[in-house]
């Protein structure tokens, strides 16, 4: 191979690479895909309204442990079933909203998550609720 063959192919090499690179950059902007393609905003004011949905959707996610505890409670399968669902389904939709990579998204999650873990655990601190759904856990695996 020639040194003028080694040299095309060394700068295509790199031409490829520069076009592979993929940043992560937090955007501001109010012009967001929420979940799927045609949920979408376009105006200030749908994007006000994806935020706003987006932070009860937050609130409603503090609100599955409550929802398990009752179907665990309650000895039904379809409840038990209903909450796998659920949980199966909040697990991929917080994904694809952190991956909006919007910044107003990410706080509207945030205050959403801060107001349900005040509203659905207002005396008890996050570590102390954790480990309590360990501690059940534990003692589920063992029964």
């Amino acid at each position: 191979m020639s040194h003028t063959e080694q040299s095309e192919m060394h700068s295509g090499m790199q031409m490829m690479n520069m076009d592979m690179r993929m940043y992560m950059i937090i955007n501001w902007d109010y012009q967001v895909r929420f979940v799927f393609n045609d949920w979408k905003s376009t105006t200030q004011g749908e994007f006000v309204g994806g935020l706003f949905a987006t932070m009860f959707f937050c609130v409603f996610l503090c609100l599955l442990p409550v929802l398990k505890g009752f179907a665990d409670k309650q000895k039904s399968l379809f409840l038990k079933i209903a909450w796998q669902f659920l949980a199966a389904t909040q697990s991929s939709i917080t994904m694809f909203l952190l991956m909006t990579v919007n910044g107003w998204v990410f706080l509207a999650m945030a205050l959403g998550f801060g107001i349900g873990n005040y509203i659905f655990y207002p005396k008890m601190p996050i570590w102390e609720k954790h480990q309590r759904e360990d501690e059940q856990q534990v003692l589920d695996r063992v029964n």
